[in-house]
């Protein structure tokens, strides 16, 4: 029988009493139906993760005794910053859910020239509480103790500013083109990295993926990104939907890292 997990961002020490958040402890008690005594476990969304039981089952306050730590799924060895640009609808939820499960670390909204800037600036806390909430529910489907950060919509200019500004250990940086890159760069193809080429590398130690909006890049952001260290890389011959671009990146990556 399949444990069910909840989140909660602060777990005390085994054998202390945790109150679940509202929302967890609403879906445990009013949804699942579990009552006292049943088995459950909990993360905390930076990697720990505990066995613990139901003490109080009350929708509105439910009350969980902590138990011994366990091993929760291994996270990725190269953590990946996914910076991804707006979608319409809300396409860029299932973006979220997706590369929660495949281990990234953090996923930044981009607002860029072909995307709608005041509405996801304006909206930004309540776009980005939303997200995390898809993030945690995909975290306690997939087994993993670690939910990516979500940061607010960002503009596309003050995301390179802080990619630049990394400094010592900066990340590999990557922009994601469309297979027509020559065009984008502005260059020959040979100055737009291959998955061959990537192959040769060996693996960061930290990586920021850049993907581009439905209409794809412009010219000058694309230029702008290599000059602030990105190295465009295209993923082959078929241009992808928009909101397929990340998933089928980050799964390429992952691999050509060896880092499943």
């Amino acid at each position: 029988m399949t444990v069910r997990r909840f989140y909660a961002p602060f777990i005390p020490a085994a054998g202390g009493a945790l109150p679940l958040p509202p929302e967890e402890g609403r879906h445990l008690a009013r949804v699942l139906r579990l009552r006292a005594g049943a088995a459950i476990r909990v993360f905390d969304g930076g990697g720990r993760e505990h066995d613990a039981m139901v003490e109080q089952d009350d929708p509105r306050q439910v009350i969980v005794r902590v138990g011994k730590a366990i091993t929760p799924v291994p996270t990725p060895r190269v953590p990946v910053t996914l910076a991804v640009t707006l979608l319409k609808g809300r396409k860029l939820d299932d973006v979220v859910r997706d590369a929660t499960a495949l281990g990234v670390a953090a996923i930044v909204p981009l607002v860029t020239r072909r995307t709608g800037a005041a509405p996801a600036l304006a909206g930004g806390n309540h776009l980005a509480a939303r997200w995390r909430g898809v993030a945690i529910a995909s975290a306690k489907q997939c087994g993993s103790a670690v939910v990516p950060h979500i940061h607010e919509p960002a503009a596309y200019e003050t995301f390179l500013t802080d990619a630049s500004a990394a400094g010592e250990g900066a990340p590999l940086r990557i922009i994601l083109l469309e297979p027509a890159a020559e065009n984008a760069v502005g260059a020959s193809r040979t100055d737009v990295a291959t998955l061959t080429s990537l192959r040769a590398e060996p693996a960061p130690a930290r990586a920021a993926v850049a993907v581009g909006p439905e209409g794809g890049w412009t010219p000058d952001e694309v230029s702008r990104a290599v000059a602030n260290g990105f190295h465009p890389l295209t993923l082959g011959r078929r241009t992808l939907r928009a909101d397929l671009v990340p998933i089928v990146a980050l799964s390429i990556l992952r691999s050509v890292w060896n880092d499943l």
